[in-house]
């Protein structure tokens, strides 16, 4: 565990380090960009909050084959839960988190709750892979390798859900993760309701995302079209695959900010709408996290 924080910490300084590094010597490319209209900030609020409700209730889906019956409420502070603790640890610890709660309070046991997490990102990678795939083909700006490796991923994730293969886990640990999310699709891939949920909200998500990034962008008035939004958040989503440090923090960033560079936005412009985004984020987290880890708690506890 410590060498993982050690990895983290280190990923984490040299990523900050190096913006720190651009922003101080392109100081004059920032200081022409100005804020067209700060109460678009308030739709950016509202999209987040959407977002996080959206991923509760994928949760509160997922739990009812299992004859788990989450509230409104509890799904969503359980959503902004996982947030929360996901900056604070490293390797998206707010999933093991989320596991506890519901192991202490509905008895949920961590093997089945971490396989049907793993087949849910199954489904969430295969739309953001087709998105990307799709978004990019209608861009002028075009990356040949991005383009082979997305079509090779969903490939890759198509042949897991045709065929269902089962693997043997192996003595490596970090193998075994890579086959726990092979093996986990068995547990939902007969369930239509809960992959046709997981489809539809996984969409509305990376709309949701495209919408931010046009936002964002807008606030500081520089146009961007539909298909480049959406193809920041295609690969956005496909950013978890690599979540090493707090939150993703710094790598998906940076992750964001490289791939609307690709398709022909300005790095200056890129790291601005970024930063503006996550500073968002980590406002709101920051604030309803101890509210809900408290308010949970104390469900727990009751």
């Amino acid at each position: 565990m410590k060498i993982k924080n050690l990895i983290s910490g280190v990923v984490l300084i040299l990523i900050i380090s190096y913006l720190i590094y651009y922003i101080k010597n392109n100081l004059h490319n920032f200081k022409q960009l100005t804020l067209t209209n700060p109460l678009y900030l308030i739709p950016l609020i509202i999209i987040f909050f959407l977002f996080v409700y959206s991923n509760g209730i994928i949760l509160k889906t997922l739990m009812k084959p299992f004859k788990i019956k989450l509230k409104n409420n509890e799904a969503f502070g359980l959503a902004i839960v996982t947030n929360f603790y996901n900056l604070l640890t490293p390797f998206r610890g707010g999933a093991a988190a989320r596991a506890i709660y519901l192991k202490k309070k509905h008895d949920f046991p961590y093997v089945h709750f971490l396989a049907t997490l793993s087949a849910i990102y199954i489904l969430i990678f295969l739309v953001s892979s087709i998105t990307g795939i799709f978004s990019m083909l209608t861009l002028q700006e075009k990356s040949t390798p991005i383009l082979l490796a997305l079509s090779i991923f969903t490939i890759f994730l198509l042949s897991i859900i045709i065929f269902s293969p089962k693997i043997k886990e192996k003595n490596n640990k970090w193998l075994n993760r890579f086959i726990k999310v092979i093996n986990g699709w068995h547990l939902i891939k007969n369930n239509k309701k809960i992959i046709t949920i997981t489809i539809i909200i996984s969409l509305i998500q990376i709309f949701l995302t495209a919408l931010n990034n046009l936002i964002a962008y807008q606030i500081f008035g520089i146009e961007i079209t539909l298909a480049k939004a959406l193809f920041i958040a295609a690969i956005s989503n496909l950013a978890i695959i690599v979540a090493i440090t707090p939150g993703n923090l710094g790598i998906g960033d940076a992750i964001n900010v490289f791939t609307a560079n690709i398709i022909g936005i300005p790095l200056t412009e890129a790291i601005a709408a970024t930063i503006l985004l996550r500073a968002v984020n980590l406002v709101i987290i920051f604030i309803l996290g101890p509210i809900y880890s408290y308010k949970l708690i104390k469900r727990k506890n009751d």
